[in-house]
């Protein structure tokens, strides 16, 4: 489903590339995006750096704990840490800094023409040389926050928690785009990308190794031996005084 949507929405985002531009203007006021300054944009964005560092620090030291004192606090194994670091590594970090970001060096739009820069703007998925490193394709700040996806199906899976999930990777997205930072095709792709790495590692790592639920079937007890019994409760055994009698007969022949 993940892979079905992400490219549904990638062929969108390739085809309609005013899309971009279209969703950034209205947040740019007279040559700036006056929200990039606003106190919750800048909250928002400085939240991601501590809340990944606390989520990890928080999910190691549970684990650290669960080993000495020998508890099962949160379901936190070894293997759930190193689901969320793989996660973490390989999403936010390898894909969305490093291949996409650094590759496709697309630039942000507050340095691109339409809004008052002097880079070429570059549509989605498409390798530009307008900028050098840090660039707008995709958005680190929206990986980082939607890396909450992953410890959401980790550590619980139920509805809460993925809500809120869901709510605070989408304030810091709406943020980027609101602030200059990023186009809405930076945000789409590292939602995508998250998703799927969390959810296929997940897969991989955590569900294929839970135990299955055994069922205790009820036990089936074998048929004890019934005694012969005679028909309608007349005794089958041999009458012994007819057996009596015809020997009285055989003797006196």
């Amino acid at each position: 489903l993940a892979l079905s949507l992400f490219l549904t929405s990638a062929l969108l985002l390739a085809w309609f590339p005013a899309l971009d531009l279209r969703i950034s203007s209205l947040f740019h006021r007279d040559g700036r995006f006056p929200l990039a300054r606003s106190w919750w944009a800048m909250a928002l964005h400085e939240s991601v750096g501590y809340f990944v560092c606390l989520a990890v620090a928080t999910v190691v030291a549970v684990y650290v704990f669960n080993r000495v004192s020998g508890r099962n606090v949160g379901k936190v194994t070894g293997m759930t840490v190193s689901y969320l670091l793989l996660v973490l590594a390989l999403g936010a970090g390898l894909i969305v800094n490093v291949i996409l970001k650094d590759g496709f060096g697309r630039a942000r739009p507050r340095n691109v023409i339409e809004f008052g820069g002097s880079q070429q703007f570059s549509p989605a998925f498409q390798i530009s040389a307008a900028c050098d490193s840090n660039c707008s394709f995709a958005s680190g700040d929206s990986s980082g926050a939607l890396f909450s996806f992953a410890l959401a199906l980790a550590l619980s899976r139920r509805r809460a928690p993925i809500v809120a999930a869901a709510v605070y990777g989408g304030l810091v997205s709406f943020s980027r785009i609101a602030s200059g930072a990023h186009f809405l095709s930076d945000i789409v792709v590292s939602f995508f990308v998250m998703w799927i790495t969390a959810d296929a590692l997940y897969y991989f790592m955590l569900m294929r190794k839970q135990a299955p639920e055994t069922i205790a079937l009820p036990t089936v007890q074998q048929p004890q031996e019934i005694p012969e019994r005679g028909v309608r409760g007349v005794d089958t055994a041999p009458n012994s005084a007819g057996a009596g009698a015809e020997e009285t007969f055989r003797g006196s022949r």
